[in-house]
């Protein structure tokens, strides 16, 4: 990704835009938004702003308003978070990140053979 990381609220705009994949002016994002949160419009407005200036959106003035794309795919991004967090938190050793999920109680049965199939096969 490459760029500077993005905060849980900033997270939920980005999902917007993945969701929608479809370029959106600040009202439709502020829309969408007042439906599954109690974020006012300034704030909205803030994170969008927040969201393009560290460059994971992009925008495009089409008829004088502004419109909204992720410049970074869900992908990409999970990915870039994902290799952050494992550094942080486990060393950069998946084992253990694996291992205390496990010890915690989050993996059931289902979970490791699911696992377990996914590295039988292609990985994918």
């Amino acid at each position: 990704m490459a760029a500077k990381p993005i905060t849980g609220a900033e997270a939920e705009v980005m999902r917007l835009l993945w969701r929608e994949q479809r370029p959106m002016t600040l009202a439709q994002i502020r829309e969408a938004l007042l439906q599954t949160t109690k974020w006012n419009h300034s704030t909205i407005k803030t994170l969008v702003f927040r969201l393009r200036d560290k460059g994971v959106i992009t925008h495009l003035d089409k008829y004088g308003a502004a419109q909204y794309i992720p410049s970074v795919t869900e992908d990409e991004y999970l990915l870039d978070e994902s290799e952050t967090m494992l550094c942080r938190l486990f060393g950069g050793s998946a084992v253990k990140m694996v291992a205390t999920l496990r010890q915690g109680g989050r993996l059931s049965d289902s979970d490791i053979a699911e696992l377990r199939e996914f590295f039988r096969g292609d990985g994918k």
